[in-house]
């Protein structure tokens, strides 16, 4: 049985979903990259706190709601990051569908 329970995955798909609709400097991308292989690793080690504070670092690296003076220019969400985003979303649906079938009904 895996140590996390259907809401917190519901929480990393929310937050993936929202994603998609952020923009970022292109540094900010590779941050929300990084976290991302930082929780599917933390999902397929089966660390429960780990998978739960990834999801709350993709949750804080979403879009500043004021930009500063003199900001760089943001874009939407870059191709390779979307790429891996998408795999994501798939892999952690698939398992959820997968944990309902094993419990009893």
């Amino acid at each position: 049985m895996d140590p996390w329970d259907d809401e917190t995955v519901q929480d990393a798909v929310a937050v993936l979903q929202h994603l998609v609709m952020w923009t970022h400097v292109p540094q900010r991308w590779e941050e929300v990259d990084l976290a991302m292989v930082a929780l599917r690793a933390a999902f397929e080690a089966g660390d429960a706190e780990a998978v739960r504070a990834s999801i709350a670092v993709l949750d804080r690296l979403g879009p500043d709601r004021i930009l500063r003076i003199g900001s760089r220019t943001v874009t939407g969400i870059p191709a390779p990051v979307l790429d891996r985003r998408n795999t994501l979303v798939h892999w952690l649906t698939r398992q959820e569908d997968d944990r309902g079938r094993r419990q009893p009904r």
